[in-house]
């Protein structure tokens, strides 16, 4: 199973709540004090994920009686693979994909390696058109693209075919 690690989500919700009262117009910085109540999550928790976006650049922290974070860029501008990203590292299915931090030994001799990548690709791709306004927006809804492309879709010619006997 593929799955994000909690923390990932959590960052996402947080982002999310960031994003709300940008949205909202709200201006300065929200504390982690603000973040925990509106998201649900604990202080210690939102502290923890706050550090780590914004070692990444995904928000700037002020310190001071009037400080907390802000985001570095408009909702529309952070992809979710790059809060994915942000929080475990490069996006990489399996070893033999470039981007993993941890190279298979087989890849050179592997004759599936390159389709894993292809499949990496995809999904990557994928997370990069997903935005975090897209997350927080209640009108957004995702279409997602054919799993088979129109020019390689057999189903309706075989479909013809069997209707026309």
């Amino acid at each position: 199973m593929i799955r994000l690690n909690r923390m990932t989500d959590y960052a996402a919700v947080v982002l999310s709540v960031m994003a709300s009262a940008h949205h909202h117009g709200e201006k300065g910085s929200l504390s982690t004090t603000d973040i925990s109540a509106r998201s649900g999550l604990g202080q210690p928790t939102v502290a923890k994920i706050m550090k780590q976006l914004s070692q990444a650049g995904l928000v700037n922290a002020t310190r001071g009686k009037d400080g907390g974070y802000s985001l570095t860029r408009a909702p529309e501008a952070i992809a979710v693979a790059t809060i994915i990203e942000a929080m475990e590292g490069p996006i990489a299915l399996t070893a033999c994909v470039e981007t993993a931090s941890d190279p298979c030994a087989s890849r050179n001799s592997c004759f599936i390696s390159g389709h894993w990548e292809r499949v990496n690709t995809s999904i990557a791709d994928a997370l990069e058109a997903v935005t975090l306004a897209d997350l927080t927006n209640p009108e957004y809804s995702f279409r997602p693209h054919p799993a088979v492309p129109d020019h390689l879709d057999t189903s309706r010619s075989v479909k013809a075919h069997v209707g026309n006997r």
